[in-house]
């Protein structure tokens, strides 16, 4: 395994649009993507909301919606990723989620510094936040009624940013935020080279 991340890294110091062409056509990327939602989601709903009881707020059922999103486009991706017509459906996906979760993180983030603006020795209005509103009653996309589908993921009971936890310095939102960011790292390149292969294939 070793060898071969090696082997790739020098393919894509040589040949790097070639070696990007190529390995959006393969799995392993896709594999990866889907592995890490499997983990933010577990994480959230086995380590965060049943052990640690921290209920989920309504940004965080947002954001546990977009993870979904892209575990499922790597799913579709990982059936055939040389599908173009599954390929573009996944790719779509994929990148609603990766930038309406972005979005929801951000948002949190924010929530996060105005609910502890007092902690901070600040007020609302220093903070640059204002108020860390959260209804219980969700909206999610095409207007699903995941609350009432599956409760335990996706119906809120928390408050947006009250949450106390941190690990190496930095809460949840921000580490929402840079799981997105790696999301993109990822999803960005391969992009990238299915459309320039899609363009070339039709010259």
């Amino acid at each position: 395994m070793i060898k071969q991340c090696k082997q790739w890294i020098a393919d894509l110091k040589a040949h790097p649009l070639p070696t990007l062409e190529a390995t959006q056509e393969g799995r392993t990327v896709w594999i990866v993507m889907a592995a890490a939602c499997v983990f933010l989601l577990g994480s959230a709903m086995g380590y965060f909301q049943w052990f640690l009881a921290m209920d989920p707020c309504e940004n965080c059922v947002y954001i546990r919606f977009s993870q979904f999103c892209i575990l499922i486009a790597g799913v579709m991706m990982i059936i055939n990723p040389k599908n173009n017509v599954l390929k573009v459906l996944g790719l779509a996906l994929a990148w609603y989620g990766i930038v309406y979760g972005m979005d929801k993180a951000i948002v949190l983030s924010g929530q996060h510094v105005a609910s502890h603006a007092a902690q901070a020795g600040l007020d609302l209005f220093q903070s640059g936040q204002g108020a860390n509103a959260c209804s219980l009653e969700p909206t999610f996309p095409l207007g699903l009624p995941l609350h009432e589908w599956l409760p335990f993921e996706f119906s809120p009971s928390g408050i947006c940013g009250e949450d106390d936890w941190s690990l190496f310095g930095l809460n949840m939102a921000q580490y929402c935020i840079i799981s997105y960011c790696v999301f993109i790292v990822c999803a960005l390149p391969l992009t990238i080279a299915f459309i320039t292969k899609t363009l070339k294939g039709n010259k």
